[in-house]
This record gives C-alpha cells, sequence and structure tokens, in this order.
C-alpha cells in the first residue's frame, strides 16, 4: 500500500508591539513566533523605509500652517537729464484670514493620524504576512521530522522483507510495493524540501537578506491555540488597524471643511512704502483685501463629498470586521473540535512499536503492518494539518489587533 501523504498549501496572509526591539537574539534560545516575525520586520528594508516616510510626512505637513513670508518690492524710473531720478521701496505681507491658519494646523494633525495609522495597518499586513510564512517553515520542519523517522522504520521493514521474502511469506509483488512506498515517501520529502526553501527565500526577501540563522533559532512548534472571548473580540474588532484607518481618514475629512470654510474668507495685506519724487521722500502704509470667489469655489462640496465617503467607509470597516471575527471564531471552534477529538488518539501514542511486536508475535503479516501503519502516520498528518489551520485562523484574528 502506497503511503497517502497530504501536503496542505498554507495561505500566505496582529497586533506588534515596538517593544520587541530591544529583545536579544542568541541562538541558546528559541524564539517564539513572534520574536521572530518582530525581528524580520523591524530590520527590514521597508520598515526602515516607512521610519523615513513617517519622519518626512510629519515635517512636510507641519508646514502647512506657517504664515507666509513677507515680500519686499521697488521700482526705479530713470528721468531726463537735470531731473532727479524716481524710485520706491514697499514692504508688503500678505496673509489670509487668521483663523484659516489655526485649521490647517489641526487639519495637518489629523493628516498625520491618518498617514501613520495607515502606515500601521501596512505593517500590520506585513506583520500578519511574515507569521504565515513562518508557520509554513514550521509545518515543513514538522513534516520532515515525521518523514525522517518513516525512513529510518523503513531500513527495518526492508530487512523484514528481504527476510520474510526469502523464507517465502512475502511475494516479489509485495516486496515491490514496498520499494514504491519508501520511494513515494522519499518524494514527498523533495517536495517538503521545496516549500521549506520557498518559506525562507520569501522571509529572506521581506528581511533584506538570508535569514538562514534567524530561523535556525525558531522554536518549531505549533503555537497553542486559544479561543477568544467575547469581550476580547470587542476589543479586537475596535482596536482594528483597518478601523481606525478609517476613523483617522473621516477625522482628516472634517477638518479639511474647516480649512474650505476659513478659506472662503477675505484675505488682508499691509505694507509699508517709501518713495522719493520730485526730491520729496513720502512714507506711508498700504492695504489690501483678497475676496476668494472663484478660488474657493467648489472647495466646501468637494469637501462634505470626501465626508461622506470617509464615514461610509468606517461603517463598511465596522461591518465587515465583525462579520469577519464572527466567522473566524466559528471556524476555530470548529477546528479546535476535531483536535481534541483526534488528538488522544494520535499523540503520545507508539503505535509503530505496537505493531512491530503484533507482526514479530505473528499476530499481523508484515502488508498489514505496513497498511496500519501507513494509516495512523495518515492519522498524524491531518492532526498536524488541523492544528497548522487552527493557527493560521487564530493569526486571522489576531490581525485585528495592534
Amino acid at each position: 500500500m502506497i503511503l497517502r501523504i497530504t501536503l496542505a498549501k498554507i495561505t500566505v496572509s496582529t497586533a506588534f508591539s515596538i517593544l520587541l526591539l530591544f529583545f536579544p537574539f542568541f541562538a541558546s534560545y528559541a524564539y517564539s513566533i513572534e520574536e521572530t516575525a518582530m525581528k524580520i520586520l523591524t530590520e527590514g528594508p521597508e520598515f526602515i523605509s516607512e521610519t523615513f516616510s513617517l519622519e518626512s510626512r510629519r515635517k512636510s505637513l507641519a508646514t502647512q500652517s506657517n504664515l507666509p513670508d513677507p515680500e519686499v518690492a521697488g521700482e526705479y524710473l530713470v528721468l531726463p537729464k537735470d531731473v532727479d531720478n524716481r524710485w520706491t521701496a514697499e514692504l508688503r505681507w500678505s496673509v489670509e484670514w487668521p483663523g484659516v491658519y489655526k485649521a490647517r494646523s489641526k487639519e495637518a494633525q489629523m493628516s498625520m493620524n491618518h498617514f501613520q495609522q495607515s502606515v500601521w495597518l501596512k505593517r500590520n499586513e506585513r506583520l500578519f504576512e511574515i507569521r504565515n510564512y513562518l508557520l509554513d517553515y514550521i509545518y515543513c520542519q514538522l513534516k520532515l521530522e515525521l518523514l525522517d523517522n518513516l525512513i529510518q522504520n523503513n531500513d527495518t521493514i526492508f530487512q523484514l522483507a528481504e527476510k520474510a521474502a526469502k523464507g517465502g511469506e512475502l511475494t516479489l509483488l509485495d516486496l515491490n510495493k514496498i520499494k514504491l512506498e519508501y520511494a513515494n515517501i522519499k518524494g514527498a520529502k523533495a517536495t517538503i524540501l521545496d516549500e521549506k526553501t520557498s518559506a525562507i527565500n520569501s522571509l529572506s526577501v521581506i528581511f533584506g537578506k538570508d535569514c538562514s540563522t534567524i530561523l535556525s533559532q525558531l522554536d518549531c512548534s505549533i503555537p497553542e491555540i486559544k479561543i477568544p472571548t467575547e469581550e476580547e473580540l470587542i476589543n479586537l474588532k475596535n482596536n482594528a488597524p483597518a478601523l481606525k484607518a478609517a476613523d483617522a481618514e473621516a477625522m482628516a475629512a472634517h477638518e479639511a471643511k474647516n480649512v474650505a470654510k476659513m478659506e472662503a474668507l477675505p484675505a488682508l495685506s499691509l505694507g509699508y512704502k517709501h518713495a522719493f519724487e520730485d526730491g520729496m521722500h513720502f512714507n506711508g502704509l498700504t492695504w489690501g483685501i483678497s475676496i476668494p470667489i472663484f478660488s474657493s469655489r467648489g472647495k466646501q462640496k468637494a469637501a462634505n463629498a470626501q465626508i461622506v465617503e470617509a464615514e461610509f467607509n468606517v461603517e463598511a470597516q465596522n461591518l465587515e470586521i465583525e462579520a469577519d471575527l464572527e466567522a473566524l471564531v466559528k471556524k476555530l471552534h470548529l477546528l479546535t473540535g476535531q483536535i481534541n477529538e483526534i488528538a488522544p488518539l494520535v499523540e503520545n501514542v507508539d503505535y509503530n512499536s505496537t505493531l512491530l511486536k503484533a507482526y514479530q508475535g505473528r499476530v499481523i503479516t508484515l502488508i498489514e503492518y505496513i497498511s496500519d501503519r501507513n494509516y495512523f502516520t495518515n492519522a498524524a498528518i491531518e492532526l498536524l494539518d488541523l492544528r497548522l489551520a487552527a493557527a493560521k485562523t487564530e493569526f486571522l484574528i489576531k490581525k485585528y489587533a495592534l
């Protein structure tokens, strides 16, 4: 009987604390998925680039509420001979309605908050992606351990099979079946090794360099699954990065409307002027009013439209997150129920040793021994698949937390 190997394709789909930046990494310590993911994220080129981008955006927005610079102007007229030339010098300062600068300052703050929330949302998505690649890596490691044990066991089987074949207990056809199974296991191992390499390469791209050393320090065990309580689900929903980004966008839109209102008010211009004409010096003040009849047209309507769009986006995010969390929790309950049912029957039970003793006691034949061993091996593989599916689902839930 050929061993059936199920190779699950894990979809590349939480919050993270900046304090993990200061965790030391030593080879003597097995690091969790969270710690490893944070190291790969925060030392990668994308994270560093975003950090500079945040600072650049902050400084750029800070200039929006600056007062305009004063302007110096002059005029020099050359007159006919024996007549004094004329000249003037003027210092002007044009300012908009005073409240517009305060409104722009608030808008800049809200825009910065929206930009920062958007960056955190992007980082959260990237962290989630890294965690899933790490789970892929762990999955491959556990599968390889299982297949290595099978390959070692097959060495014993070959010895038993050759002995049984010589004694006439096993036919040549049965012996060939055993050899084909061994080849099948080796082929499955090669496939998993390829998937493991793919996970390492994907993580190395995010890290900006080879991350094999980091992965060698990873605790390669499936994380313990914890189903969130109702209170935890409410907190997850209210603190979801996507919702925070949508809220920040709505607040920025409201401040943009206030700026549009203030920009519709008149602007003022004050100045000092000195003139020389006909041998006399003149000093005086200048003033003016700019009425934005045309420049402000349509700005408030556009701002209102942005507010409506942003508020609908907030509501849409609320509904989507609530429905998604509900579905994920139901799925997690289903998976953990299956795990709790199968785990006691598969884990911590040495079926191979028991079956080998049964064969040596002539209770079962060698083919029956191999068939039963394959059955329990597949059960262990399916349990591993369930545990990884549950871990992926829990990570999807954690994705909604900063």
